[in-house]
This record gives structure tokens, C-alpha cells and sequence, in this order.
């Protein structure tokens, strides 16, 4: 009706259907956005436990070499510390200490294969997401637009 008021016709039934169909992809992208989040939330509830255990390793490993146990856990501690620490600022610096720990506690490099070979110039998933809610949001604007 507003569409009516100011432009002194309606809008085509063309237009309609496609600001209907653009405004419903974006609700399924902006769905797809929480699911995205989700995701990271799974992820850091598996990560906790798994850098709590390296802590054990880190300790038990100290207590091995130092025969101390308050050595090993101010060690454990200081190390928990410490990647906490580094993580809240530069997450990749974390990742790197927890490899080269986990290097130097089993004494021995992993095969880890190739190294980014497989997804060379793709875009990430979160990315393409942000991309395409730009892409909508900027065809709901150019319909108003074009409809005012």
C-alpha cells in the first residue's frame, strides 16, 4: 500500500515475486550465518579438552624429567597460562606452540602431508556466506529504490 501512496502505481507482480523470492534467500542465509556459529561453539567445546589434556601431558612429561611434582604443575599451569594468553591475541601463534609442544613432547614429527595444496584460491565458507547477503541486501535496496 505504501508502494501505492508514493510512486501513484503498484508495483508489478514480476517485482513482487522477486523481492519475495530475495528477501526469502536472505532469511535462509541469515539462518545459514547461526549455523556457521553453531559450528564454532561445537568446535571450541572440542578444542577445551583436548588443550586441558596436553596440559596433563605437559605436566607429567616435566615430572618425568624433573622428578618435582610442584615443578611439573606450575609447568602445566605457566604452559595453560601462557597459551591462553597468546591465543586471546593471535590465535595462529597459539596453534603453532601447540604444535611444536606436541613435537616435543612425543619426540617426533607427525607426517602431515601437504600443505594447502588442496583448496588453493577457494574462498571460505564464511566468506561466500557474507558475500551473498551483501549481494541481497544491495537487490532489496535497488528495489526500494526503484519502487520510491
Amino acid at each position: 500500500m505504501a508502494d501505492l501512496m508514493t510512486t501513484g502505481s503498484p508495483p508489478s507482480d514480476a517485482t513482487q515475486r522477486r523481492r519475495r523470492r530475495i528477501e526469502r534467500e536472505l532469511r535462509a542465509l541469515h539462518a545459514m550465518e547461526g549455523h556457521l556459529k553453531a559450528r564454532e561453539i561445537v568446535g571450541a567445546l572440542l578444542i577445551i579438552p583436548a588443550l586441558a589434556l596436553l596440559c596433563f601431558i605437559v605436566a607429567y612429561k616435566l615430572h618425568m624429567t624433573s622428578a618435582s611434582l610442584p615443578a611439573a604443575i606450575a609447568g602445566a599451569i605457566a604452559f595453560g597460562a601462557a597459551l591462553w594468553w597468546i591465543g586471546r591475541r593471535l590465535f595462529v601463534v597459539a596453534v603453532l606452540i601447540v604444535f611444536g609442544l606436541l613435537l616435543i613432547l612425543f619426540e617426533d614429527l607427525p607426517d602431515v602431508g601437504d600443505f594447502g595444496g588442496g583448496s588453493k584460491g577457494k574462498p571460505d565458507r564464511r566468506a561466500k556466506l557474507d558475500q551473498a547477503v551483501a549481494r541481497r541486501e544491495a537487490l532489496l535496496r535497488k528495489l526500494d529504490e526503484a519502487t520510491a
